[in-house]
């Protein structure tokens, strides 16, 4: 069971890190607490992802399942963590 749940947390932290990481603003506004919250969310999600890779950590089940519910919240925003804490109709 740890095998699979492994995998799936940590391709989780590695594909909401990255979305977060290639978003484009196409002349959105520039803000810059919005920026501190998407670099501190995208260190924590690459921090998360290479504790798993390279020290052998063993996600809990709720840890993969907080990690999947970010990484779909992300790339449903495409990135746009400003959407995200507006909250979009």
């Amino acid at each position: 069971m740890t095998a699979w749940l492994t995998g799936i947390t940590l391709a989780a932290y590695l594909l909401g890190g990255l979305r977060l990481i290639c978003y484009q603003r196409n002349g959105a506004r520039y803000r810059r607490l919005i920026s501190l919250a998407a670099a501190a969310i995208i260190a924590a999600c690459l921090c998360g992802a290479v504790e798993i890779l390279f020290y052998r950590q063993h996600p809990s089940p709720s840890q993969a399942v907080l990690a999947v519910a970010a990484c779909l919240l992300f790339v449903r925003s495409r990135g746009n963590l400003a959407d995200l804490f507006r909250g979009r109709e």
